[in-house]
């Protein structure tokens, strides 16, 4: 019996069977941990907090319980169309994969702010992210083409010529944002009147008196001035706030790039032709 326990084949056997029987117990406990649905306090806090959020207002015994099957159905559906491979080549999948990672990468905290003279180096390296643009405030009197649409700039220069009185705001037609723009720079004038009427506003020259005909893609307007800021750069001193905000959002976008990077750099890229 000892000389038929020392052989190396019954050794092979007995070793075989322990692993298949230790295999099989793993698999079961593995088949057995992928059938339950773990939920944890900190999970129903966090679903607790979504549906406050998105209801503003606590939620029930009965909004848990609901919340509590959502998360349970919602599992069961995963998984079960995970087992069935569901989730392979899905662009759906891998972009939604993708932008958590993404947000993963991007949730550092903030950088440092540099001493203040390197941000004042910085500032004067980069014053065109703090220009503020030429501004012009401005009347206007509108005049429709409804009616007139072959007479409409022939009837502004008329009115023009003829000298406007102190009750402008009488003449012409009404107009739906108004007849009074106040510190408007261009791209608000071309979102209100269209881009042919803001480019040829900033080109009028700075007089007190009417100008015009001015198209727009609305009709024709007579505008005069009433107040023109130049571009500006402010002092460094009185936009510190605004400075350190855009640095360090600079300098967390460069970090993130940076991030991503090396994270490509761990994959080898092969394009097949």
């Amino acid at each position: 019996m000892r000389k038929f326990l020392n052989e190396p084949f019954v050794h092979f056997v007995v070793l075989g069977g322990l692993l298949f029987a230790g295999h099989s117990l793993w698999q079961r406990h593995v088949t057995k941990l992928d059938r339950t649905i773990f939920v944890s306090p900190t999970e129903m806090e966090r679903q607790a907090q979504i549906f406050a959020t998105e209801n503003r207002r606590q939620p029930t015994d009965e909004d848990i319980e609901a919340l509590l099957f959502a998360h349970v159905e919602e599992q069961v559906l995963m998984r079960e169309a995970q087992r069935l491979g569901l989730d392979e080549d899905d662009t759906i999948i891998r972009r939604r994969l993708a932008q958590k990672m993404r947000f993963m990468i991007d949730d550092i905290g903030a950088p440092a702010v540099p001493p203040r003279e390197d941000l004042r180096a910085w500032f004067e390296a980069n014053t065109d992210k703090f220009m503020r643009p030429e501004t012009r405030s401005f009347e206007h009197i509108y005049l429709s083409p409804k009616g007139r649409a072959d007479t409409v700039v022939a009837d502004a220069q008329a009115l023009a010529a003829a000298g406007i009185a102190e009750d402008w705001e009488a003449q012409g037609d009404a107009f739906m944002t108004g007849r009074r723009f106040t510190q408007q720079a261009a791209p608000a004038v071309q979102r209100d009147f269209g881009t042919s009427f803001a480019r040829s506003l900033f080109a009028l020259p700075d007089t007190q008196g009417w100008q015009g005909p001015v198209n727009s893609a609305f009709g024709v307007h007579l505008v005069r001035f009433t107040n023109i800021t130049a571009e500006q750069l402010p002092a460094f001193e009185d936009i510190l706030p605004e400075v350190e905000a855009v640095w360090a959002e600079q300098a967390k976008r460069a970090e993130n790039t940076e991030g991503l990077k090396r994270l490509i750099l761990k994959y080898r890229v092969e394009v097949q032709d």
